[in-house]
Order: structure tokens, then sequence, then C-alpha cells
């Protein structure tokens, strides 16, 4: 290899102007890679670097790797995995031959043997396809598979592929795979499992490991969603994050494994700028008013998300709650490093243009593209303090749901298309971006790839070491380190170009930390005039030992052969971005003497929004300051300070954190609460958390409250539930938190598996009985007088549960009071039932006279377990009565299915189905589904039978909710809550009810114009992208991402995909009674503007 020496020194480095002119994003070229043959549901795309791609193939996607979503009782089991081999053991016991009936709805018979079990879970596999232009006319023309055989019963989707260094990787969950073609045929026949402990859960589909890259530490990086972590290293050290995602690393044998990042939800792919700084785009949780989240992804931090959170439907959930999903706000969570900003819906692919990519006009840039909806983004970043802010965000294109994305060594960027979304269909393309005028040093980056380094001179290595491509700056770094040319990389950090100097530094530590014997002359240099080069010293030296700061418990300081005063005189310099990494390293090396000068930067931190200073404040105290020092500070009169602590010692499971319950200061109350209650627990705090509930002053603090009072749930002593039933007679404290108490009064004997605040799973052993009625009786009266109907309708609720007997007198007053709530007297009817008293059938025959459908529904149902003969008879009144409404007559039409299930129950129904025809629309699909329970012939329930009588509130609630179908992920109703993936609701009601269930169940039939998505490859060669307006007289009408109109005569199309709408199905997702819930919620969104 020969090149200017001269002339790479002296290249200006022209993509560090952040400030330049905006570029046009219709100098992109959006063209079809693939054009001549398909690339099955691609995931993820990576080039060697002669330009053969690498592109993952998913079968498995909710085929064999199994969707929670669609296994939704198995919640509790699922959560309660800690790592994939109780996964694995689960399914062994699950998918047996003998239970293969009832896995029908759970996995297909893949292998047609009549048997639903563990050997269909085997049958698909993941693919590895290599991708060739074999006769360099800028078009692929040749596919064939590299790799196949992923078929663990286990196994996830191949969602990440990196080519480096003549090895392919992949990332299939549970493990991390290492693939070789050793006699260049073009398939890999070497393999093996360098890391593995990934997917814990069963979560949701595509939460897999993706965004396979390589680190400027010469690391192998990539992403975890929340199935979760549950690892170990070859060094024997294990890694428990079972219910959060992650970005993770080691080096490429497997070896010096490590958590790098967590709380994530679903980080996709990441991306490190020419200063190896990591962004990420982590998906929302689907909840109404959420967004996607931009991150800066630093070591050690915590974004927050647990997965456990996500079936935390209708009741407390700190994620949202506790506002944890957006950027940094005053009382927010102190254990989090918020994200940056909130950013676009469907994040997949993000990649950093290296250098010399494109165009000059795109350096500096990330590309970004978010799927389902098609679209396509470009963004820049400034620093901003020890962080980063967006800028220059674009969109760049759309139409096509391009997923993975990658630059291809010819400098042009390459994107897989997933064949039209979610439901696989073999299909899908390669895409590449590109534009007119190339930057000029392209051709030289592409030879300078193809080059092999191990020739090259020393001297020259140094030199490239300042090339404008990122990668070709990288390929230098890691062959000097490789060859051990520490001297030179000395020599080269001193002096030069500030990215020769960074790549030198970043190879230095390199090789220090390879080697295992790190020098520490690197920290002579921190007197440099120049704060990046400072910043780059003090990061790359801190990450040169294992830090034990990467457990999921971390352990006391230790000592460290190092001395730290330069490090920490870093801790005071001008530089943010230095005293943040500084404050990091310290913690990383365990320096134990160094925790006063991380006290005083501490104190030193302006406010609460450097929310970067005080993740560094955190890392670093809680890697050098011991128990004691910490504990301490719970007489510090900073608020920040006190949570800095508080968050260190939950960082080491610290029973110490106790002391901060006591604080003066609410927020710091509240965030000892988090530390003692959430993930593992404290074991040893948790008293201490229970006896705060009867002393705090903080009486109205939902997230404290609500974990002190489960804090003496997890207790279930005597003295732990007479703390909760006090509490519930308090007139000073929220109506809400009472209600609470109660509700944790109602499970204490028999307390479910999940947590009632967290929903983490934590099973409880049953507890006597007595030990909560014996708290409540004391308290009853008090609550039955209470001003509060609603309490006095849970603590009937509660006494008839602990069968507390009230006086029968008393319930009849109640239950034919008028002016009583409909659920206080409902109550009084069941407590009447429970007592079987004398006075019920007066009661339910005044119940059945009452106003309110809810209480003369519960009547009839009460009525039918203790008299069915004058409950069917009622059931006649009901049916063929112009009063009672819809809700009322399917009740009576269930109860003939169910409870009044009867010869005289069937001649009711028979009826009724003769005269099927003159059925009111609102009953047709109960009154079938009650014939087909009754095996009696009839029309099957029909989701024509789902047009009317639905209740609009519980749709509401599935539309807000489920966990399966996720409506609000995609859409925007009346409220302005939700996401533009699919079409604004809030008119929706102006619409007819058939065009609702058509849209619902068969979704391509009805796509919404600028919904649907379409690409078109033209006779000439070019190819067109976007949304899907129009077809008439001929002529196709496509919307592009500025809204422009392109129309194109069909005959002159060589080849077109269909419109396609990124909604699955949802009658295959939700029950027709459902569907019939949501028809009627989107019959009442009628606004007009």
């Amino acid at each position: 290899m020969k090149f200017s020496v001269s002339f790479l020194l002296s290249t200006p480095l022209l993509f560090l102007n952040l400030f330049a002119e905006r570029p046009n994003p219709k100098s992109l070229e959006f063209t079809k890679w693939t054009p001549n043959f398909l690339v099955p549901d691609p995931v993820a795309i990576s080039f060697d670097n002669q330009g053969r791609a690498y592109v993952t193939q998913t079968q498995r996607r909710k085929a064999n790797d199994l969707d929670i979503r669609q296994n939704r009782d198995w919640i509790p089991d699922d959560l309660s995995f800690k790592t994939p081999n109780g996964k694995r053991a689960f399914y062994h016991k699950a998918f047996t031959s003998q239970n293969s009936d009832a896995n029908k709805r759970r996995v297909k018979d893949f292998n047609k043997d009549g048997k639903h079990d563990l050997a269909d879970l085997r049958f698909l596999s993941e693919r590895i396809h290599l991708i060739e232009d074999t006769d360099s006319d800028g078009l692929a023309d040749k596919t064939s598979i590299y790799a196949e055989g992923f078929t663990d019963e286990i196994g996830g989707i191949a969602a990440g592929v990196l080519h480096y260094d003549g090895d392919v990787y992949t990332t299939i969950v549970p493990d991390v795979w290492k693939l070789r073609d050793t006699n260049d045929d073009g398939k890999a026949d070497q393999r093996q499992s360098i890391a593995y402990g990934f997917g814990v859960h069963l979560a949701y589909a595509g939460h897999d490991m993706h965004g396979l890259t390589v680190g400027p530490d010469g690391r192998i990086y990539w992403t975890i969603g929340d199935k979760g972590v549950g690892a170990s290293s070859k060094e024997g050290r294990h890694f428990q994050y079972p219910n959060q995602g992650a970005v993770l690393r080691c080096d490429p044998d497997g070896s010096n494994f490590e958590v790098y990042a967590r709380g994530l939800r679903n980080v996709q792919e990441i991306a490190f700028d020419q200063y190896g700084n990591m962004f990420g785009i982590d998906n929302d949780s689907d909840r109404p008013g959420e967004k996607e989240r931009f991150v800066y992804i630093v070591q050690h931090m915590d974004a927050g998300w647990r997965s456990n959170w996500q079936y935390r439907n209708g009741t407390f959930n700190p994620w949202m709650d506790e506002n944890l999903s957006i950027p940094w706000h005053k009382g927010q969570p102190a254990y989090i490093t918020p994200p940056i900003s909130l950013y676009n819906n469907g994040p997949a692919g993000l990649a950093f243009n290296p250098g010399t990519a494109l165009g000059e006009e795109w350096q500096n840039y990330f590309f970004h593209t978010s799927a389902p909806n098609g679209q396509q983004w470009a963004f820049q970043v400034e620093q901003d303090g020890a962080s980063f802010k967006m800028v220059n965000d674009m969109q760049i294109g759309n139409g096509v749901p391009i997923v993975g994305i990658n630059f291809g060594p010819d400098g042009a960027l390459y994107g897989v298309d997933w064949g039209g979304g979610y439901p696989l269909n073999e299909k899908g393309a390669i895409w590449k971006w590109d534009v007119k005028e190339k930057h000029p040093l392209r051709a030289l980056t592409a030879k300078l790839l193809r080059s092999d380094f191990s020739k090259t001179a020393t001297n020259e290595l140094i030199a490239t070491l300042n090339h404008p491509d990122q990668r070709v700056r990288l390929k230098a770094q890691f062959e000097l380190v490789k060859r051990g040319a520490r001297k030179e990389l000395w020599k080269a950090a001193r002096s030069g170009p500030q990215l020769l100097r960074i790549h030198a530094i970043w190879g230095l530590c390199q090789f220090d930390r390879l080697t295992k014997s790190p020098k520490g002359d690197i920290l002579k240099l921190l007197s440099d005039p120049d704060p990046e080069i400072r910043t780059q010293i003090v990061r790359s030296f801190g990450e040169i030992l294992s830090s034990e700061l990467a457990l999921h418990q971390a352990p006391d300081p230790r000592d460290s052969p190092f001395d730290f005063l330069e490090l920490e005189k870093c801790l005071e310099d001008d530089s943010p971005r230095v005293r943040f990494h500084a404050a990091i390293a310290l913690g990383n090396l365990g320096a134990l003497g160094s925790s006063k000068a991380l006290i005083k930067m501490a104190r030193n931190i302006p406010d609460e929004s450097n929310t970067y200073q005080r993740h560094a404040a955190i890392a670093g105290l809680t890697g050098c300051a011991s128990s004691k020092i910490l504990a301490a500070l719970a007489s510090e009169q900073s608020e920040l300070i006190q949570k800095i602590a508080v968050v260190a010692l939950r960082r080491r499971a610290d029973p110490k954190v106790r002391h901060f319950l006591y604080s003066p200061f609410k927020n710091v109350v509240a965030e000892a609460a988090r530390a003692i209650h959430d993930d593992w627990s404290i074991p040893n705090a948790i008293p201490a958390l229970a006896r705060s509930l009867a002393t705090t002053k903080w009486i109205k603090d939902e997230g404290f409250i609500k974990r002190a009072i489960n804090a003496n749930f997890h207790l279930g002593t005597p003295e732990a539930a007479t703390r909760v039933a006090d509490y519930t007679i308090r007139a000073d404290v929220p109506e809400e938190l009472r209600l609470n108490a109660l509700d944790a009064l109602r499970q204490w004997s028999k307390p479910g598996k999940l947590d009632r605040v967290v929903g983490r799973y934590r099973p409880l052993s049953d507890r006597d009985p007595a030990i909560a009625t014996n708290a409540v009786y004391k308290k009853l009266t008090n609550l039955l007088i209470d001003p509060s109907q609603k309490i006095q309708s849970e603590a009937m609720a509660l006494a008839r549960l602990l069968k507390i007997e009230i006086p029968g007198e008393a319930l009849v007053a109640v239950a034919k009071n008028e002016s009583s709530i409909p659920a206080l007297r409902i109550e009084a009817l069941r407590a009447l039932a429970t007592q079987k008293n004398e006075k019920l059938p007066a009661c339910i025959t005044s119940a059945f006279e009452s106003k309110e459908h809810s209480i003369r529904i519960e009547a009839l149902k009460i009525l039918a377990k203790f008299n069915p003969l004058l409950a069917l008879d009622r059931v006649e009144v009901v049916l063929s009565s112009n009063k009672a409404n819809t809700l009322e007559k399917q009740t009576a039409l269930a109860l003939l299915g169910g409870d009044l299930a009867s010869a005289k129950g069937d001649s009711i129904l028979n009826l009724l189905l003769n005269s099927f025809e003159e059925c009111p629309p609102s009953l047709k699909l109960d009154l079938t589904e009650a014939a087909a329970v009754r095996q009696i012939n009839a029309t099957a329930p029909d989701f024509t039978h789902t047009l009317e009588g639905g209740d609009a509130d519980r749709g509401r609630n599935l539309f807000m909710n489920h966990i399966a179908a996720q409506c609000i992920r995609c859409h925007k109703v009346k409220d302005g809550k939700g996401s533009d993936i699919g079409p604004n609701l809030k008119s929706a009601g102006l619409q007819g009810r058939s065009h609702h269930l058509e849209a619902i169940v068969d979704p391509q039939k009805t796509i919404t114009e600028g919904y649907g998505s379409i690409s078109l490859t033209l006779e000439n060669g070019q190819s067109i992208a976007g949304l899907f307006k129009s077809e008439m007289k001929g002529v196709i009408e496509i919307k592009d991402a500025e809204g422009v109109i392109t129309r194109v005569a069909s005959e002159n199309v060589k080849e077109r995909t269909p419109v396609i709408s990124t909604m699955p199905p949802m009658g295959t997702i939700l029950t027709k009674r459902e569907i019939r819930d949501i028809i009627e919620y989107l019959s009442t969104l009628k606004s007009k503007k």
C-alpha cells in the first residue's frame, strides 16, 4: 500500500465543521441494490471490506421465537426466569407431547407430526445470506446462504450481524456467534458461541440482540432489548439484569464480557461518532402520550426501564407515573440517566457517517430509520455540557420500512427492507442511498479498506490515524495494537492532529488492557490544552481494568495500584466532559482515597438538570466511597448530594440506605424507598421502610407510600398488618392511597406472584388469615362509616373476604339505599349472599327496580347462583323487556351459557335463534356464543356480530392498554396522545362501523391514503419509493418525505411491491368481544377539526 503520508497529515478535517450549510435531502438518491431477487425477511446488514453484504434473515420471529403478547397467561412464569436456562427448563416442561392440544395456539405443527411440541420450536432456522455485486455494476447479482442451522428451542431472531477481521458475528438469543469461512467457498464452516446468557424472557418479539459493531477500544458491542441478561463472563463474573435492556461488550474472542449500560427497553442499533461517543434511539412502551427516546449511552448508566412495567396496565406504573420516560424534570428519580430528547416512532437502524461516505455535505451526520412507518431521518449532535443535544434533524425519506442500515466500503449507505412489515412473507430487499457529488476521498477510502495493513510500515499506519474516515483510522489503530507498537503510539499521542492523537490514545489503552500491563504514563498528558484530548485520556485509562461497577450488585471499593492524584485533579477541570469521565474512571479503578474529591465535585454540580454529571458522581462514589462515608452524607444540607449517596448505596445493595428515609427532603425519602423496594430489593432495609409508613411526614407521596405499604405487605407480620390498617382510616391522606392499603390487606393471606407496586416476580408464601382479620376488625367500624362511599365499599368487600360478619340490618339498609353509589350497594348484596341472609330475596327484588343497570345485573348474577329457577324467569323478563338495556340483556344471554345452563335455558336460546334475523345486532354475538357453549346447532359467532353492542369504556381501555393489540402505539385519538405511524383516529366516529371492522380484521383491504408504503422499479432501472396516494387511468401517485407527489405511468413500471399496511390483522389478536368494544369506542370519536 502506498500513499502520501504528508497528504494525510495535511488533509483538513472538513467533517468537524458541524454548522456547515444544511444538506438537501433530495441530494440522496434512493435505489434498490437487489432489483433482480428477493432478500427474504431481512433484519440486519454488514459489509466486509470487499463490498460483500452479510444479511440476516429471520424465520423464527413469532413462529418459533414466541411473543408474550400471544401467551399472556405465561406472564408470571416469564417474569420468574433469571437466566435463559430457566426459560429452557420451562419450555421442556410445557412443550411435551402430552400438552400438544394446549399448545396448538402457541406453536404450529411445523414438522407435520401431528403434535405441537418442542420439536416444532426447533424447526425453523435463522439464516445469514451473502450478497454480492460480482460484476461491479453497482447492483447485487448473487445471493447465497452463508450460514444457517440456528434452531435452539429458545432461540430468538438473527437481529445483528457484523463482519470484522475475517469473522462474521451474529446475535441470536441466547448466543453471540462467531463464524468463519476458512476455505473461501462463501459458507461458514466454523462457528462458536463466544457469549451466552441473553434473552431471559419471552417478552415482546423483536426485543432481541441487535446493533453489532466494533468500538474504538477494539471490543465488540451490541444491544439487547428487555428480554434481558442473565450471563456469566469467561472470567467468572455474573451479570444479572433479567428485566432490562442493555448495551453489552466483549473482546472479539468473547473474553472480558460485561454490561456497559442498562435500563434500556429496546435500543436496536447503536453508533459511535468520531470521538467514540455512543448514541442510540430507544423504543417506547406503547403508552398513551409516550414517545421514543434519543439517548447518549455512557458506561454504567441506568436508563430506567424494567420489563415488568410493561404489564402494569390500569395501575401504578413507575415508568409513566414517576416520569421516567421523559427528559429530565424536577422531581424525577435520580437513579436513572434520562434521555436527551424525545424522538420519532419505531426506531430501528442507526449509522454514523464515518467521514468520507456519501458527499461532503453529509459529513458528521447520523442516519436513522423508523420502522414500520417507513421514514428515514438524519441529524447531528452538538456538545451540551457533559452531554449532547440533537441538531439539524431532518426527514430524508419515506415509504419503505427499512430496518438495519450500514455504510458499505464504497461510501454508500445501505438498508434492508423488511418486505412490508411485521408479518413474515419471505420478501424484502436491500436499498441504497447515494449522492451524485461524491466525497473526493471515497475511492481512496475503499482502497485502504481493501488493503492488507499487516504489510504496511508502522510509520505509515501512524499517519493513517489521521485519515478522514473513521473506518480507516480504526483499522490502522487495531493493526498497530496487534503488532505491539506501543512506543510509536505513545509518541503519536503526545502531539499532532487531534484525531491522530485520539486514536493513538485509544490504541495505547487498548494495548495496555489486552496485555494486562497498564503503565499509567498516559496520565502525564493530562496537562494538554485540548479538553478533548484530556477527555479521551481519562475515559480510555479508566476502562483499562475490568470494572466491578458493571455488576448488578457492585462490591465495596478495592485497593488499586495507581496514584490517582492526576485523575482527581481532573474533577476540577474546566471541561464538563473531562470532569464527567474522570469521575467514572475513578469509580472503575476503585480509588478508595478519592471519595473526598468526588464529593467535592458533586457539590459543584450546578443543579440536578446536569444528569450526566450526577451519574458520574454516582458511579465514582459507588466505586470509591465506603459505606460509612456514603451513609454520613445523610447529614448533608444538599438534596442532590443525598440523592447521589442513596443511588450509590442502592447500587451496592447496602442496607445503610435506610438512614435516608428520615431525610428532610421528600424526593430523597422517595429515592431511598425505591432503592430499598425495587429491583432485587434490599431485604435488611425492608423493615425500616415498613416502619416509616407510621412515622413519615410524607404521607401523600404516592410512590413512597405505596412502597411503604408494600414493605409491610412483604413482611406479613401482625405488626405490619396493623400499620397498614391504621393507614386506611387516616382522614389526612388521599383516598387512592387508603384504597391501596385496603388492597394490601385484601391480598395479605394469599399474595400473588407479581409484586403489587412494580410487577416484579416476588412470590410470597400464604399467611395466616387471622393476621389480616385481626388488623381489619379493629378498624372496620371506622371504615364502614367513612365519608367516602368508595372506602365503605372496599371495606365491605374486605370484610366479606375475611369472613368478618357485618350486621345484616346494616347491609339491607345499604342495599336498598338509592343514594348510595352502585359499588357500595353491589357489595352489600354480595355480603348478604355470602351470609345467606333471609332478607336477600327482598333485596334482590328491590335491586331489580333500581335505576342503575349495574345493580340490576349484579342482582341477576346473585339470583342465578342461589335460585336458578327464579333467575331463568327473570332472564325471560329481561330479554323481552324494552326497559332493560343492552348490557343487561348480554349478561342474561351469557348466564344461559354459564350458571343457568339447563334444558329450560336451552329452550330460551332456541326460541331466540329461531328468529335470529329479528335479533338486535347488539345481541347477536352474545346469543351465538351462548349457543356455541351449549353446543346448539346454530350460526357460529362471526365478525359481523361485532358491529354493535360494545362498551366504549372497555374499548378505550383496550385501545390504550392491550399489550398485544397496542393500538395507541400507532394511532392518535381525540386527546392527541399516540403515534403518527397510522392515521389519526380522532374523527373515526364519522365513518361507518363496517369500515372500522374491515380496517381491524383485514387492514390490507382498507388502507388510508398516505399510510401504505410502495416501491417501484422502473424499466430504466430507477427506483421510487414512498407512500401510495392513488392509481387512476394508468398513473400511480406516490408521496415522498416532503409531501411532494411523484406521478409514474404504470407502463413504465418493471416491478412493484404491493401497497402494504403495517398493521397486523387484529382478528387473530383480539377476541370478538374485544373487537366489538373497540368499534364502540371508535364510534365515539367524532372530532371535526
